[in-house]
């Protein structure tokens, strides 16, 4: 009887804790998650050097956040430094930038089904898919953008770029990447992706990170700015700002003045943008290639906006050493629910 009782109260309280966990959302988390249609993923970078990039998941219609649910799942951890996730065909890809690879789950269990090795010293930072087979990844160390087969795992072959590319972005047969030079670079490269080869480059502003496709076809080109003293003309601060570009023609369109600093830029299906930058969040009329002042007097990280309800995902890195929040907020401005993930939360890929 003592051992009956024993187990009974064992499974009583592992209940008590599973409840508690559904209800509370920013509270103990599950520690691997259901299989759900919808939801998000927040990829945390993590510290450079440190090994501890996490993969968080939140479940939209549970309102439940899971931790770290590629470690649990897969039994090792993702990586040093999450640096991006695109989601496509029921596959996600995770970029992890220092540890010069892309872990490929099935984003139906998380369980992974390959790892495409970049090659040591190359820091993959971002990748835009010419087709369900091919796609590019730009690396900041080495000047270049790498083809990778997808279905085989492997690199396919090197294109050299400008100093230390970040964003891209492929539209209208080309590919469009953001040469930020380690905050001193002021280009945007373009591929034809035919040749697959650099047939024009752009000048578009101060440190180019960001590319992104409007619903109309436009190209944005998120440029941070200079970071510096002041001392000299060369290393003075410079504010953020948009560059536009229009892909068919090849040209800087005009320049949206931003302030401060920014890195990322997320759209919603009408063609509105939102821009954390280093003390508010602008919204952005692509339509009109016009800003249309602040959204939230708050600065945030990372941005994505979910296409089905036009929620706008915000994160707080806090301190970049202890675990960040998600605050999502309606398109109206209204907080909805915020949760707690990972170190260093930078960027959202949604399961739709």
């Amino acid at each position: 009887m003592p051992m009956i009782a024993a187990i009974s109260l064992i499974v009583i309280w592992c209940l008590t804790v599973f409840v508690g966990c559904v209800q509370n959302p920013t509270g103990p988390e599950l520690v691997a998650p259901l299989p759900s249609v919808k939801g998000v993923y927040v990829l945390n970078e993590g510290n450079f050097g440190r090994g501890n990039s996490t993969l968080s998941y939140y479940d939209d219609a549970s309102r439940v956040v899971y931790q770290d649910v590629f470690a649990t799942v897969n039994h090792r951890p993702l990586g040093d430094v999450g640096n991006s996730m695109v989601i496509r065909n029921g596959r996600g890809y995770v970029v992890v930038n220092n540890s010069n690879k892309i872990e490929i789950i099935d984003v139906a269990t998380d369980a992974s089904v390959g790892t495409i090795v970049i090659g040591r010293g190359r820091s993959p930072r971002q990748m835009a898919f010419i087709n369900d087979s091919l796609a590019l990844v730009t690396c900041l160390y080495d000047a270049s953008v790498l083809e990778v087969n997808v279905i085989t795992m492997a690199v396919v072959r090197r294109i050299g770029v400008g100093p230390n590319p970040e964003g891209i972005a492929i539209v209208q047969g080309k590919a469009f990447v953001a040469n930020s030079g380690l905050g001193y670079g002021n280009t945007l490269s373009v591929l034809d992706l035919g040749s697959l080869s650099v047939t024009h480059t752009l000048i578009v502003g101060d440190n180019p990170v960001d590319v992104s496709v409007t619903p109309a076809q436009m190209l944005y080109v998120v440029c941070v700015g200079f970071y510096g003293d002041g001392s000299e003309p060369l290393t003075g601060d410079t504010p953020a700002r948009i560059a536009v570009i229009d892909p068919a023609a090849e040209t800087v369109v005009t320049s949206i003045f931003l302030g401060g600093h920014a890195y990322h830029i997320a759209m919603n299906k009408e063609g509105l943008g939102y821009v954390p930058t280093t003390d508010s969040v602008i919204v952005i009329d692509t339509r009109v290639h016009a800003s249309l002042g602040v959204f939230l007097r708050s600065g945030f990280y990372g941005v994505g906006v979910d296409d089905d309800t036009d929620d706008i995902y915000l994160s707080d890195a806090k301190n970049y050493v202890q675990p960040g929040t998600i605050y999502v907020y309606s398109a109206s401005g209204q907080l909805r629910t915020q949760f707690n993930v990972g170190v260093n939360p930078g960027s959202f890929a949604f399961k739709q």
